[in-house]
């Protein structure tokens, strides 16, 4: 009597089963309450930053030991470099052979990066894992770089979520971010120092920006890159109150000097050891005649003459480069049907990246004058230090470039796009369509076309 009176009440519920346990939802109910769960989740940006990491990261490193024992592209030389430095045998004919041993021999270039690739190979092997890991991490540590990036420019996760997935799924920066060359070796540094700017953490920004020197050269223009964006940040009111406070040029004047003092002691150590330089500016200045040197043949002025371009081809992505591409040949019979590539290695941007690069960056450009965004003026900054340089030597003097100088700039880009899309006041369909489109762009340039 007192069970039925507790169930008029409503004070116990009513039993079900032996256990008392409530039956099971029908089927319908537990797929609806599931899809209700995954787009809750997919809706919270800290639950989908994870899963666009992890799926650059395997992209990065899905099959990274094939072709087995190949050298990709410029991998010839600092995969050999390496092999020096520890003393292993380097095959008759390739590059570096018969240099002596435990010294670098590319010496074009600052010893680090190579002594990274060395540390790698002997760790995990001299195998195609050994060789690219390091370009493998520091691709991932770039991502993180730029998320924290457009984080501290005042944006939102969710931003800061859709420009990393737009660098990330970028072919040129799958690519480097996957082979054992210098670029992205180079990049992650300088990216994390310039994040490290943006908190006015001087000092460590400028270790992290001699670190990337310690690598290439090149990472002088993400210095610049700071030091451009400092002067959009204080330069309207240096302008409005006629004056520049020396207080205001404390900061970026320890960073300066951080960068030089830093990035010479590391030259000068690095190259005790590794090379036979005498002091550091020895180094500097074989780097520096080396790279006045690398003009274009006499004669090559048509199109895309060969692997070498122009500043101004890479925004359309013209010139591409055949980093690797290993095809398969159908037959039937004796007869050749088709050629397929399975592996196609190119040194190119997402096409639907470079589409996009005119009309995004002078939105990116004058969001930045209009509203004085964080994240615009960072994006102005970086790719006008990154890219420009190389217009202006293009102009001037018949260096040869090629279009993975690029690299550097993509981050810019990618951050350029997402204010086009999130701020030009696009309709929903027309930025999910350019969402497709790049995935289709991304799949159509991923390296491996068959699953080995």
């Amino acid at each position: 009597m007192a069970e039925q009176e507790d169930r008029a009440r409503g004070t116990r519920p009513p039993d079900h089963g032996a256990a008392g346990d409530a039956p099971p939802p029908p089927p319908e109910g537990a797929l609806a309450t599931a899809a209700a769960r995954l787009r809750g989740n997919l809706g919270d940006a800290a639950t989908v930053l994870p899963l666009v990491l992890v799926a650059a990261l395997v992209a990065r490193v899905a099959w990274l030991n094939l072709p087995v024992g190949g050298l990709i592209f410029d991998e010839a030389y600092y995969v050999n470099a390496a092999r020096v430095i520890l003393g292993w045998p380097v095959a008759a004919g390739a590059h570096y052979a018969g240099s002596p041993a435990g010294l670098d021999p590319n010496t074009e270039h600052p010893p680090l990066g190579k002594l990274l690739i060395a540390l790698s190979m002997a760790l995990f092997g001299d195998n195609g894992i050994g060789w690219r890991l390091p370009s493998v991490i520091a691709g991932m540590v770039a991502l993180a770089a730029v998320y924290r990036i457009v984080r501290d420019g005042g944006e939102s996760a969710w931003m800061a979520v859709l420009v990393v997935a737009i660098l990330a799924f970028d072919n040129l920066t799958l690519v480097h971010g996957r082979i054992a060359t210098l670029d992205m070796l180079v990049l992650a540094p300088i990216l994390v120092g310039s994040w490290l700017a943006m908190r006015r953490r001087w000092a460590l920004a400028g270790v992290a920006m001699a670190i990337g020197l310690l690598v290439k050269i090149t990472a002088v223009y993400g210095v610049a890159a700071v030091g451009l964006l400092y002067l959009l940040e204080e330069g309207p009111r240096w302008w409005r109150d006629r004056r520049v406070p020396l207080l205001d040029l404390r900061g970026p004047v320890v960073f300066g000097l951080t960068v030089v003092i830093a990035a010479l002691v590391g030259l000068g150590a690095l190259g005790a050891r590794y090379t036979t330089f005498a002091t550091p500016f020895d180094h500097l200045r074989r780097i520096v005649e080396y790279g006045s040197r690398l003009d274009a043949p006499v004669g090559n002025t048509g199109f895309c003459p060969a692997a070498d371009s122009r500043p101004w081809q890479w925004i359309f992505n013209e010139c591409q480069i055949a980093y690797l591409r290993v095809d398969v040949t159908v037959r039937a019979g004796e007869e050749v049907v088709s050629t397929k590539p399975s592996i196609d290695f190119r040194g190119a941007l997402n096409p639907v990246l470079a589409g996009a690069i005119p009309l995004s960056a002078l939105f990116a450009a004058w969001y930045a004058f209009r509203t004085g965004n964080g994240v615009a003026r960072w994006a102005l900054a970086w790719g006008a230090a990154s890219y420009l340089p190389y217009v202006l030597l293009a102009l001037v003097t018949q260096r040869i470039m090629y279009i993975y100088y690029f690299l550097p700039a993509v981050p810019a880009v990618a951050a350029a796009i997402a204010i086009l899309m999130t701020r030009a006041g696009l309709p929903r369909f027309v930025r999910w369509g350019f969402v497709a489109a790049y995935a289709l762009g991304f799949a159509a340039y991923f390296p491996f076309r068959q699953i080995p």
